[in-house]
């Protein structure tokens, strides 16, 4: 369930990226506020602070995040054939060509339904 949610969600795949993006940027900013003393870096300074931990814990999460996605991402589209693939994308396609013909229809625009039918055979006819 909880691997449904954060693979396979569209909001949450953008969602936590971002989110850790925005602390990592807020986090150096604080770190580097926080160990700079009258304009000089003091780096001994920095081992110690609580943000720069912090900071470290974000971009891990985010990089192990994205390996994760990439992973997941590469299983899901090894297991289809470039048939498989195809197939999928013209399924896909043919839904939001029925779709928008539904609403031409409903609104009586035949004549843009005529033409898009005609685009539609172009590229997914029979004979291919």
């Amino acid at each position: 369930m909880l691997g449904a949610l954060l693979l396979k969600n569209p909001w949450t795949r953008a969602l936590i990226p971002s989110a850790l993006a925005g602390a990592v940027g807020l986090l150096a900013n604080a770190v580097v506020a926080e160990i700079t003393k009258n304009g000089v870096v003091v780096w001994e300074e920095a081992i110690f602070n609580r943000n720069l931990h912090w900071l470290l814990l974000a971009s891990t999460l985010a990089f192990i995040y994205q390996i994760v996605l990439f992973r997941h991402d590469r299983a899901l589209i090894a297991g289809f054939t470039p048939r498989q693939y195809e197939a999928n994308i013209r399924n896909r396609v043919a839904e939001s060509v029925a779709k928008r013909c539904q609403k031409l229809v409903r609104s009586g625009h035949i004549e843009l339904l005529e033409k898009e039918t005609e685009t539609f055979k172009k590229l997914f006819g029979e004979n291919k």
